[in-house]
């Protein structure tokens, strides 16, 4: 019996081994072209953005990787695409056709652009978010069948009634804005004042968001956004203000102290000239010494001629 087995398991690998593979197709890179992007609360994850009646645009390289199936020698093969397609989950196909086909050699990579508009909410409902698949049909060089098997696959794509599109986008502007500033030291009563009821107006649009209720959760997000602004006036114009007081009174307590050390200057050179007179005072006392000196000797001095008459 485990010899059975032993010979059976050789039998099943080649048999595994020699199945076809099929042509493998290469969508190298996919992107939504200036698309809008952000968190959305309602549907509790990030999104792709559109509202109902603008284009959407989706860019896309694709590499012409397609080689011969099994057995060898396998080789790469020229092909001519004729169509990128779009299926949406709301039911519809959006084609890009291509007469002529384009021609792509192995190994070849071409980029392709497709655009088209988006449908209201009543065809592709806001309740939820859409899936979609990019196809790129193909047919082989000296074939005539055409093959959809190079695709690519995505499921975060949502269609916006205008209220919850301004409100997305409000709320993806106002979310980091708020929590940061909120957390700034404001020296302005009036400012945090003004920043309080940003924060209150802010909270109430999220949770109507949340609630799928857009055009309330539109209201409170403007409303949050002017008492921002009117905070940071308000906390602008009381900043550069006390910025102006303060700088008088540096430049005041400067203009003090150089008239300080004016003054000081002036009280030193008066000193140093009152230091210069009572040595000018010494010397002059000195003097007076020295000729008193002199002129008492010269007076007791005895004239020669009145020696010689005595001797």
């Amino acid at each position: 019996m485990n010899r059975k087995i032993l010979l059976i398991i050789p039998l099943l690998l080649s048999t595994i081994l020699v199945v076809p593979n099929p042509a493998k197709a290469s969508i190298e890179h996919f992107a939504w072209t200036n698309p809008t992007i952000g968190e959305d609360l309602y549907y509790g994850r990030t999104v792709v953005a559109y509202k109902e009646g603008t284009r959407w645009n989706i860019s896309i390289s694709v590499c012409n990787d397609y080689l011969t199936p099994p057995p060898p020698p396998r080789v790469y093969l020229p092909i001519n695409v004729t169509a990128v397609k779009v299926y949406f989950d709301w039911g519809e196909w959006y084609n890009c056709t291509f007469s002529p086909p384009v021609h792509m050699n192995p190994l070849e990579v071409k980029v392709f652009d497709i655009w088209n508009f988006t449908p209201s909410i009543a065809v592709a409902p806001e309740t939820w978010v859409h899936t979609y698949t990019v196809y790129v049909e193909y047919v082989v060089e000296g074939e005539d069948v055409h093959r959809m098997d190079w695709l690519w696959s995505g499921s975060n794509f949502a269609v916006m009634s205008e209220a919850h599109f301004e409100s997305f986008q409000l709320f993806n502007k106002l979310k980091n804005i708020i929590g940061y500033i909120t957390s700034m030291p404001l020296n302005s009563t009036e400012a945090r004042i003004l920043m309080a009821k940003a924060s209150i107006e802010y909270n109430l649009g999220k949770q109507y968001y949340i609630n799928g209720a857009f055009e309330d959760a539109e209201t409170h997000f403007q409303n949050a956004e002017i008492y921002l602004d009117e905070a940071l006036t308000v906390g602008e114009e009381r900043g550069t203000a006390f910025e102006d007081s303060m700088l008088d009174y540096y430049n005041a307590l400067a203009h003090a102290t150089e008239k300080q050390a004016e003054a000081e200057l002036l009280q030193a050179n008066a000193a140093l000239n009152n230091s210069y007179g009572w040595i000018f005072f010494g010397l002059g006392w000195t003097l007076i010494g020295i000729g008193v000196i002199v002129y008492g000797v010269r007076k007791t001095r005895i004239p020669k001629t009145e020696e010689a008459k005595t001797a």
